[in-house]
């Protein structure tokens, strides 16, 4: 038996044409799109900064399997890359992280970046609420210190990663592998102090060989550590002897929406980054002196919920390079699942679909695949549009939607659309696409459509 909450009143503490949920890389490209169309725009964020999974899971190495590719960042992602480096320059000395973000750094640059772009921020907003009438958003519900606030908007954009807002809004998704519902692993991961960046790069890359030596151990059974996870990633090696994450700790099982989940996958991760730190400490002369300098605040996750749009995106349709008339984004064929059985055997093809191992397909040619703008409709309310790794996309093909770049280059399609259907009192599938693509090729993205 339940509770009955009594009706309240709520007041409307902001308004806007555009209402963008979410401050990660894809709330980020909607938000900033949408005010360089000349709209008002109002981006809520729930923890106290920006960045999404760069600044609070230290995911920095976003683009890391475009190098030598002859791929590049596109669109407002290239932008920040560019302009954060020449703002806070590039501290890393590692040769294969080179381009990796600095989180710390990021999350400065950020703030003023959308100020710059006349983007209004609150932070520590959450949302999980909205407020219908028919099949439209009323209102948005932010949970704060002081109570509910409401905050209005022409078009609403859910950013979240998780689609809270759609699933608010009552919007059917899928979440998880279609078999048995299970996403893939949370990770916590750690940062490191005390390493000496001298002799980890006298020889090349030590850290390299050091994820390499761990892998034939823990497949050897060596390592005797807990985790199933079987790579070890390092991020950037600064001067001062920082290593700035080692992506390692993940708890399987998890459902991402679930807070007792959330509970137990933060706890026995942190325990696992005791763990390997203890293991790197012990077994690795070079790091003989490292300390925990953080432990990232929150678990982070690769995948959740996924939205029913008015076009559901398929692992088959990025294989076969299938062209859509609506397309918003071309990237690079690229796909990467940690197993959600961790079974992370297997030979690492996308074929096995997550049901026999991880998959790990890296850059292949110039293949790539496109995304419909239709993915980021859903099928049953008005004025929303997604954007991010909660797109309308099968299991598998979100193992390649979910890179950081392309969830920020979705965002930029999603804001865009929002400000031509704020501007024109339209429902978002309602707008031109012509109009739509023609604008993002002004904004620097490729796009294999002609607009003549």
């Amino acid at each position: 038996m339940g509770v009955v909450r009594p009706e309240k009143e709520i007041e409307i503490y902001k308004s806007a044409d555009v209402l963008v949920v979410g401050g990660g890389p894809a709330g980020i490209g909607a938000a900033v799109a949408a005010a360089r169309q000349g709209r008002s725009v109002l981006l809520l964020e729930k923890r106290g900064f920006l960045g999404g999974n760069v600044t609070a899971c230290y995911v920095e190495n976003c683009n890391y399997f475009l190098a030598g590719t002859g791929f590049s960042a596109e669109g407002i992602y290239a932008e920040i890359e560019d302009k954060a480096y020449r703002e806070f320059g590039n501290d890393n000395i590692r040769e294969k992280n080179k381009y990796a973000f600095s989180s710390e750094y990021l999350k400065v640059f950020l703030d003023g970046f959308l100020q710059r772009e006349g983007v209004e921020l609150l932070l520590h907003s959450f949302v999980n609420e909205v407020i219908m009438n028919e099949d439209r958003i009323e209102a948005v519900i932010i949970q704060t210190k002081k109570g509910a606030a409401a905050v209005k908007a022409n078009m609403v954009i859910d950013a979240t990663g998780d689609g809270d807002v759609a699933f608010a809004a009552g919007v059917p998704y899928e979440q998880g592998r279609e078999k048995d519902g299970l996403c893939q692993p949370g990770t916590v991961s750690l940062r490191l102090a005390g390493a000496d960046p001298a002799v980890l790069l006298r020889n090349g890359d030590r850290l390299s060989e050091i994820g390499r030596i761990f892998k034939q151990d823990y497949r050897a059974g060596k390592t005797g550590l807990a985790c199933k996870r079987q790579d070890l990633p390092f991020g950037r090696l600064t001067k001062g002897g920082q290593i700035s994450y080692v992506n390692y700790a993940c708890a399987y099982g998890i459902d991402p929406t679930d807070i007792a989940d959330l509970t137990r996958g933060e706890m026995e991760c942190r325990r696992y980054d005791i763990e390997i730190w203890k293991y790197l400490k012990t077994h690795f002369e070079e790091l003989k002196d490292i300390e925990i300098a953080s432990i990232a605040p929150e678990i982070g996750f690769r995948d959740s919920r996924r939205i029913e749009g008015l076009y559901k995106l398929t692992i088959d349709d990025m294989e076969s390079r299938r062209h859509f008339d609506d397309v918003i984004a071309v990237f690079p064929r690229f796909y990467d699942m940690l197993s959600p059985d961790a079974n992370m055997d297997g030979d690492g093809s996308v074929e096995g679909k997550g049901y026999a191992g991880h998959i790990f397909e890296p850059v292949k040619d110039q293949r790539t695949f496109e995304i419909p703008y239709r993915s980021l409709i859903p099928v049953n309310v008005r004025n929303l549009i997604v954007a991010g790794r909660c797109i309308s996309a099968d299991h598998v093909a979100e193992s390649g939607t979910r890179a950081v770049s392309l969830c920020m280059m979705t965002g930029q399609a999603a804001g865009t659309a929002a400000a031509l259907a704020a501007r024109d009192g339209a429902s978002p599938d309602k707008i031109q696409i012509r109009e739509l693509q023609t604008l993002l090729t002004k904004q620097k993205i490729k796009l294999p459509v002609d607009l003549g």
